[in-house]
């Protein structure tokens, strides 16, 4: 059976539905005649091309993930449930297998533990009749479930060893309340958040008695000016394109989208796309962005340095969220076509793995003598595998 191959991610939005390319471009501050840029010009540049990267990353990532993620899901999806049908039928044949005679007492004992291993892990049927088949196998291979007793002495181990990794003493009050590992990590974790802010309170405190420095009085009023250049940007958008002011009304819809570009950016604090909007409407050019001075640059910057930030956050995010929702690493700076591999390699794995199941059952199913061969072959798997598990243990090396 062959591997659908995801088909790489179309080409990202036209120039015309995207900010005008030459925007940042024409938005630096160009060096004239023989001045070199000053140091506050050249971090106004720097920044101004950190934000757009950034963007343009996001998008990308997103257009990528957009064009992929519906035909791999689907196709994860079909393999997923031949993987679990496959589990289950094997799981029944086993279980029915055992009923009968003709099996040593070591096949007994290796069957039941591979049912015992295989029964938790396969999904539940999600008909009726297939779950009154499954039933009996949970019953009989299902761990047993964990006693109160056995609950509480299994977190304060691990509460124990949590101490020892950390050399720090752990005190979680209700303890005996906690129904499960998860939930006291939850209530560790809610301590240590806690504990930060709490920490966080106290210096804050502090420093709020304490006499601003120079450096501090500076940096407050770098964070005034900022907001205000940001206000000013803001206000000439408004002034300009203020669709009520408009009489003609195909002019009065173009500024109504514009002005709400313009509420959407300035909530955001997005500086780039105010500055661009300016550029559409000719409040500003290289000439004027040229004439800045530095303590207005100093301001502008540190509204793109913000924006960064936010950026560079929302960029991890959300290659985190799609690593994890695709199954494969997603990295915004890899070319889109390794997306669409990284996915059809995942794909051929599954498909591996589901026919290897399918292929184990239609085998076992042939006769007692496959059976036996199969049973032999999954033991010295398992060996293997706990072979190098040991090999890779590093109590094992403390010796």
């Amino acid at each position: 059976m062959t591997t659908d191959q995801p088909t790489p991610p179309p080409a990202p939005p036209s120039a015309a539905e995207a900010p005008p390319a030459d925007a940042v471009a024409r938005l630096k501050v160009a060096a004239t005649g023989q001045c070199a840029l000053n140091p506050a010009q050249r971090k106004f540049n720097r920044l101004l091309a950190r934000v757009n990267n950034l963007e343009r990353l996001l998008e990308g990532l997103q257009h990528s993930a957009d064009a992929l993620r519906a035909p791999h899901l689907q196709r994860m999806d079909a393999l997923q449930q031949r993987i679990a049908q496959a589990q289950r039928a094997m799981a029944l044949h086993l279980h029915q297998r055992l009923q009968g005679a003709g099996l040593t007492a070591p096949q007994q004992r290796s069957m039941r533990q591979l049912l015992r291993d295989l029964v938790p892990a396969a999904p539940l049927p999600h008909d009726e009749a297939g779950r009154r088949a499954w039933q009996p196998l949970l019953d009989a291979y299902l761990p047993p479930p964990v006693t109160d007793e056995e609950r509480r002495a299994g977190l304060h181990d691990m509460l124990q060893q949590l101490q020892e990794l950390t050399g720090q003493s752990l005190e979680v009050p209700d303890l005996d309340q906690i129904e499960s590992p998860e939930q006291l990590l939850q209530a560790l974790l809610r301590q240590e958040q806690e504990r930060r802010q709490a920490a966080a309170e106290r210096r804050a405190e502090r420093r709020a008695r304490r006499k601003p420095t120079a450096r501090q009085q500076l940096a407050q009023a770098q964070q005034q000016d900022a907001r205000s250049a940001l206000r000013g940007i803001y206000r000439q958008l408004a002034s300009a394109l203020h669709p009520d002011r408009e009489g003609d009304p195909a002019e009065r819809e173009r500024k109504q989208a514009l002005m709400s570009q313009v509420n959407a950016a300035n909530e955001r604090g997005d500086l780039l796309a105010l500055l661009r909007l300016q550029l559409a409407v000719e409040q500003v050019d290289e000439a004027s962005i040229a004439r800045l001075g530095e303590a207005r640059l100093a301001s502008l910057s540190l509204l793109l340095q913000r924006q960064v930030g936010v950026l560079d956050k929302e960029l991890a995010e959300l290659q985190a969220r799609l690593s994890h929702e695709l199954g494969v690493r997603v990295l915004a700076r890899d070319n889109p076509q390794r997306l669409a591999d990284d996915l059809q390699q995942l794909q051929a794995q599954m498909e591996q793995v589901a026919q290897g199941m399918e292929d184990d059952l239609q085998r076992v199913q042939e006769s007692d003598a496959a059976l036996r061969r199969w049973l032999r072959e999954q033991a010295r798997l398992a060996r293997e595998h706990a072979r190098v598990l040991d090999e890779f243990d590093p109590s094992s090396n403390w010796d």
